[in-house]
């Protein structure tokens, strides 16, 4: 398999469980360069109902520390904007297995994706994590 040169990632990334990392890892063996890109408050709010445990800027941190050669850059307010993929025009948009209304918007505008194979996802999902934390 040949190596995209850019991929770029889209995720909250709340919480960094062992499915994230099996995912950016993946993504990582993919590309040459990642640009991950977070989602913030208000737009994790619109997707999920609900806001993230870590701030933005914790989860940042985060991903940084698990790999200082990826770029991390903030999700756009809007859905749809689609900033970072204007801005980095990657070769490839890695999706995580529960990615798909992603995939049919990436696929609207023409971009390439492809989908990362989920790693043990009854088990590593975050709002399942979430959700036996809360209780």
């Amino acid at each position: 398999m040949t190596k995209s040169k850019l991929g770029m990632v889209f995720g909250v990334f709340d919480g960094l469980h062992e499915g994230h990392q099996f995912f950016l890892n993946s993504t990582s063996e993919q590309c040459e360069k990642l640009i991950v890109v977070v989602a913030q408050d208000d737009a994790s709010f619109a997707l999920k109902g609900r806001k993230p445990k870590h701030s933005f800027e914790e989860r940042v941190r985060a991903l940084r520390s698990l790999n200082s050669s990826w770029i991390v850059v903030a999700g756009d307010s809007m859905q749809g904007e689609w900033s970072a993929l204007k801005t980095y025009t990657p070769d490839m948009v890695f999706l995580g297995h529960d990615q798909r209304a992603i995939a049919d918007a990436l696929g609207e505008i023409g971009i390439q994706f492809s989908f990362i194979e989920a790693h043990r996802p009854f088990e590593f999902k975050s709002s399942l994590l979430h959700h036996f934390k809360a209780k």
